[in-house]
């Protein structure tokens, strides 16, 4: 039997948005390069492109891996991609 870290079980941490799946893609390759798995989750209903008050397609990360995934988003955005991603605030698990 295993142990396993609280952060391998809680709640998946949004970090960033985009308004297509391609350029979430994008940022899901660059933080799997840096070894942090993430998910994406298509908030855009009913249609292929957000309107206003949709998130659009949600990356996710473990919330052990938010802070860096973070980091990592906000240097990519920093070199040329600046309006490419919105970080997203991570949400603190709750007790």
């Amino acid at each position: 039997m295993s142990t396993s870290d609280a952060g391998d079980h809680a709640e998946p941490v949004a970090v960033a948005s985009f308004a297509t799946e391609g350029e979430a893609e994008v940022a899901q390759a660059k933080l799997r390069a840096y070894g942090i798995e993430g998910a994406l989750d298509d908030q855009i209903e009913g249609g292929a492109v957000p309107i206003d008050g949709e998130p659009g397609v949600v990356v996710e990360v473990r919330a052990v891996d938010a802070p860096d995934a973070l980091d990592i988003l906000a240097v990519a955005a920093g070199s040329g991609a600046e309006d490419a991603a919105s970080p997203a605030s991570p949400e603190s698990p709750e007790s």
